[in-house]
């Protein structure tokens, strides 16, 4: 080549050809410097947390100066190298795997602030439930995921989407040409991706079969691209010729499984040996190697320092082998160069389709507004996204991008709907005799609209309830919710104290409730909402009016019925559904309340004859709980809960004491009938302290302070009224010890309500203490 060059060179010199000349000169000084210089290829193997390992070894790489001209990964390794190939420096790659962010997207969480509580199931007691698709019961309906990758999915999209959309799809466009593999299960046959979606090519690589769902592209299925090609050094031969090969290894070929390890072996049948050696060229491999889970992504820093440990232990030796050094501060102005050539994600154009190329109106209408020309900005995209993604009849969602003329972005969204049919089961099973289970069935549905229908059971000796829901939301980028509602419940208070395996006297309260209505939800924020709702109801109290009855008397009863408007606004970023440590609760609600009571005398009743009377009320209530102290090993919790109605007094004192609102931040409150706790108008707060011996496990005091502002007293044997209390502040307290499981909290609790004849109250249970909503208390 050298002497081809000198004789053209020559002859243009006699040609006089003096910018032609000068034009070859420039060429043959690059040839000469460049000649002799060997091209640096980066493999990345799979293998799950422990191949976050690469990270340490692009750390050392940078910090001694070693050139990376091309990289090829796959799984795990295909994450780490695209996150390098689009500019991001191994520093900004280890802050990005350390953040609690990427712990959420392996987890299969999203950010508190992207939940959208408006779409989001009501609070019940179900522990356990699962999907069933209608055209085939059994076959579309066992899961193939284990964790929804919503948060992973929407973060690639903004990295490696963003940035292969700007570059026109060619992975040798990037800030490093890239290569990665993910394998194609039905040809049985590892497919090599160097053009295309970047963010879809990386996650079809580093699908793990059952923990992640596959995606298709171009019609194909795809999985993990460590089943049929862990390391990836022939991709690199054949697309790049390297000369020198770096390659990072934290896996192995497993070994013969025994014939009754169920997971060996089936693994054994869904992966091919790996070749871990090098392929081609000159080269050494790293080899990093932990007892690292492949699951165990709390585990990532160990797994870096790993890699970063091993890399300085060959780094003279790849020093010496490249002969070449790259200089940090061109590397760091060529790399903000790159990304600061991307134009900025802004989304001007939508596309939905169901797989089936058919438009998806309400997802296409939920994230821009028809008719009018709008570019959505990264943030309100996000939100919006966030937002579509939580509607119960989507199951899951992939998003792709392509850059326009005008370097705005048009995104191109599948939807998978949701399988139509939902079961819910649980309830809250206890030593005390409060046991109740639960059952819900749904449907859900999308087309120009989204809705579900709903039905649920709670049943048990203590409580019962039958709940039915119709909810249509309405596509719209501020959304809209209309639902319709019937309840009825049954609580059925006897000798609450009392435990599981004791005989319990006839109950001495029962409360009936039957209501139905209209709901209207909107939102401005995802992690709250308003609601304006419309009720009509009837309930009825049966009740003895004094503590020695027998089973020969029989009750007084007071049937009240009417109707309700309510105004309420919620908001909720708590953690959990009940006991939650983190996060953040805040309620408020306006009810009018107008109605007719009329109470009927029993044998143990003061009064003889039947009284009606009209009433009319408002209520105030407010709820909230924030964590000013919200550390890994304690929380601290402050709650509180204020009413104050105008409610009058019924037709005795009992049956007024039970129209009253209850304290109840205690969930366990709900299980008894505690009269000191009532009142029409109260403030009640209290801290909660929380010791996280681990995710799972929590051991928690809760202490509360409850003050009524007004109380209901009696006067003389006979009469009754309310009365503004001087210094009868109650305090109750609740400590217990949780283990969070996968299906419900099991805990033991101790409860002290000292009015009580049995102020302390031992449980052991399983599930969560929730009720359907009252119908105005």
């Amino acid at each position: 080549m050298v002497p081809l060059i000198l004789s053209n060179f020559i002859i243009l010199l006699q040609k006089n050809t003096l910018k032609t000349s000068f034009l070859l000169i420039f060429v043959l000084f690059i040839h000469a410097v460049s000649y002799g210089q060997k091209k640096v290829g980066l493999v990345l193997s799979g293998g799950g947390a422990a191949a976050l390992a690469h990270v340490g070894v692009l750390k050392a790489l940078e910090e001694f100066h070693i050139p990376i001209d091309c990289i090829a990964g796959s799984s795990a390794g295909a994450l780490v190298g695209s996150l390098y190939s689009c500019g991001y420096s191994p520093k900004e790659i280890e802050q990005f795997i350390l953040s609690e962010d990427f712990l959420l997207m392996s987890k299969g969480g999203i950010r508190p602030e992207n939940h959208f509580l408006i779409r989001e199931k009501e609070y019940d007691a179900s522990t356990l439930g699962f999907s069933l698709a209608k055209d085939s019961i059994i076959r579309k309906s066992i899961p193939l995921n284990f964790v929804t990758p919503t948060l992973l999915d929407f973060e690639m999209l903004k990295v490696m989407g963003h940035t292969s959309a700007s570059v026109g799809h060619n992975f040798d466009q990037l800030f490093v040409p890239f290569r990665c593999v993910a394998s194609d299960v039905h040809g049985k046959n590892s497919v090599t991706f160097s053009r295309g979606n970047l963010n879809e090519a990386v996650r079809a690589s580093m699908t793990y079969p059952l923990y992640v769902n596959p995606i298709k592209i171009g019609g194909v299925i795809y999985f993990d691209g460590g089943m049929y090609n862990n390391f990836p050094s022939n991709v690199m031969c054949d697309d790049f010729s390297p000369d020198f090969i770096i390659g990072s290894n934290v896996s192995s070929n497993m070994e013969l499984p025994d014939e009754r390890d169920m997971f060996g072996v089936l693994r054994s049948m869904l992966t091919t040996p790996t070749n871990y050696d090098l392929a081609c060229s000159d080269g050494i491999v790293i080899e990093a190697k932990t007892d690292i889970g492949v699951f165990e992504f709390e585990r990532a820093k160990e797994a870096i320092e790993e890699g970063y440990k091993k890399t300085l232990e060959q780094i003279e030796a790849i020093s010496e082998r490249i002969g070449r050094k790259v200089d940090s501060k061109l590397l760091f102005v060529k790399r903000n160069n790159f990304r600061e050539s991307l134009p900025e994600l802004k989304i001007s154009s939508i596309e939905t389709h169901n797989g089936k190329s058919k438009e998806v109106l309400f997802a296409s209408r939920s994230l821009m507004r028809k008719k009018k020309t709008e570019v959505l900005p990264e943030d309100l995209f996000e939100k919006r996204y966030f937002r579509l993604s939580a509607t119960p009849s989507i199951w899951y969602m992939y998003p792709n991008l392509s850059m326009k003329s005008d370097s705005t972005y048009h995104l191109n969204l599948k939807i998978n709907k949701a399988k139509e049919f939902t079961v819910d089961v649980g309830g809250h099973f206890s030593s005390r005799p409060v046991n109740t289970g639960y059952l819900g069935l749904g449907y859900q549905n999308m087309g120009k609209s989204a809705f579900t229908v709903h039905a649920e059971s709670y049943f048990g000796k203590f409580y019962g309830s039958i709940n039915t829901n119709f909810e249509l939301s309405l596509p719209s980028t501020i959304p809209i919710s209309i639902s319709g509602y019937y309840t009825m419940n049954r609580w059925d208070f006897f000798r609450s104290f009392a435990t599981f395996f004791e005989d319990v006297r006839p109950s001495f309260l029962v409360q009936f409730e039957m209501y139905g209505g209209l709901s209207l939800k909107s939102t401005w924020r995802n992690n709250s909402y308003s609601q304006l709702d419309y009720r009509v109801f009837g309930l009825e109290d049966d009740y003895y009016q004094i503590d020695d009855f027998t089973n020969a008397d029989t009750a007084d009863f007071t049937r009240f019925e009417g109707n309700s408007l309510s105004y309420a606004f919620k908001h909720n970023t708590l953690n959990r559904r009940q006991f939650s440590s983190s996060g953040s609760c805040f309620s408020f609600s306006a009810r009018y309340v107008s109605g007719r009571e009329t109470s009927y005398p029993g044998s143990t009743s003061l009064f003889k004859d039947t009284i009606s009377n009209s009433h009319k009320w408002l209520t105030f209530s407010s709820e909230f709980q924030i964590f000013p102290i919200d550390e890994k090993l304690f929380h601290l919790g402050v709650s509180g809960k204020g009413v104050w109605s105008s409610q009058t007094l019924f037709a005795n004192y009992t049956a007024s004491l039970l129209s009253s609102p209850s304290f109840d931040l205690i969930p366990d409150t709900k299980t008894f009938f505690l009269p000191e706790f009532r009142s029409p108008q109260f403030l009640g707060a209290g801290l909660n302290f929380i010791f996280s011996f681990n995710p799972k496990v929590d051991f928690r005091v809760d202490g509360y302070i409850y003050q009524p502002i007004l109380t209901l007293s009696k006067v003389g044997n006979v009469s009754y009224q309310y009365a503004k209390p001087i210094s009868d502040a109650e305090f109750l307290t609740s400590t217990s010890i949780i283990f969070h499981s996968l299906v419900g909290p099991i805990r033991a609790t101790l409860n002290y309500f000292p009015k009580q004849k049995e102020p302390l109250s031992f449980q052991v249970s399983y599930g969560y203490v929730i009720f359907n909503e009252r119908a105005i208390r």
